[in-house]
């Protein structure tokens, strides 16, 4: 094979596995944009799978092999890589994502290799094992993060807005969707000056999503100091709330001065995703 065969085909290959790692990170089992993301790395794997197939004379690499062996391949390693790479950011989902592209990878490499196979014994020892090293892993991750996630902190970012009472009463009911492509639907909303507004939030993605509500040089400052090692990343306070996935929840203000007003996600790696917006306070 040329060299600059192998690199098209190697650049296809990885790269498609890339596209598969990203759908996960993105919500792969919630958004059509990435089941999209994750179809077209299924196709790049299979591409640069065909190439070496064509430029190679190995009895082992079939179409049987490209379609069936390297569908699952290219899956397995794209759950794998995605899942450890946003394991901090959605962990109820990456805790079984890795176990199982892991599991997939080793089920499809044994397959496809199978003059080196070991013998079904030794494959099953291996298999058993090594599977539940990284579950274990998995699982202990998942309850570090889960721990911290559980560990929250007050903080008040409302110059532009101020947290109204639970006498008082909302003059309007306003429902924001969290999603798991990392978006406010709606992101950009109005208000009224002296308007209050009982914000009502559904969380339709998979994992635990915030609404936290202040001025932007404020969001901005909190979402640097989330970067920290040892930061806390769950809110708890008049100007934030965390809803859990699937779940519901609720922030009523007061918008008392005309201007912008600001919104975010500061579970990790959501507000560098783009999950902010804003709200303009008409007077």
């Amino acid at each position: 094979m040329s060299f600059a065969t192998t690199h098209t085909a190697t650049l296809l290959k990885y790269g498609g596995i890339s596209f598969i790692a990203g759908a996960v990170n993105h919500g792969m089992f919630s958004e059509i944009r990435s089941v999209i993301t994750a179809l077209f790395g299924v196709c790049f794997y299979l591409l640069g799978a065909w190439l070496e197939m064509r430029v190679q004379d190995d009895p082992r690499m079939s179409w049987a092999n490209v379609l069936g062996v390297g569908i699952v391949s290219s899956i397995g390693l794209g759950f794998f890589t995605g899942g450890l790479q946003h394991f901090p950011d959605s962990p109820d989902r990456s805790v079984w994502v890795v176990p199982l592209g892991f599991a997939l990878s080793l089920l499809a490499m044994y397959s496809m290799d199978w003059r080196t196979r070991m013998s079904i014994n030794r494959l099953i020892t291996y298999a058993l094992f090594s599977i539940a090293v990284v579950s274990a892993c998995s699982a202990v991750a998942w309850m570090q993060l889960v721990g911290q996630a559980g560990d929250g902190h007050s903080h008040s970012h409302g110059e532009a807005a101020v947290p109204q009472q639970e006498t008082q009463v909302a003059t309007r009911s306003m429902t924001v969707t969290l999603s798991d492509d990392m978006r406010f639907t709606p992101a950009n909303w109005q208000a009224t000056s002296g308007e209050t507004v009982r914000i009502q939030l559904v969380n339709a993605g998979k994992v635990r999503h915030e609404f936290v509500i202040g001025t932007e040089a404020e969001l901005k400052a909190h979402a640097e100091d989330m970067k920290k090692p040892k930061a806390d990343h769950h809110h708890h306070g008049a100007n934030a709330v965390s809803v859990p996935p699937g779940a519901t929840g609720e922030l009523v203000w007061t918008f008392t001065d005309a201007g912008v007003v600001h919104i975010a996600c500061f579970e990790p790696g959501h507000y560098d995703a783009g999950m902010r917006g804003t709200i303009s306070v008409l007077p």
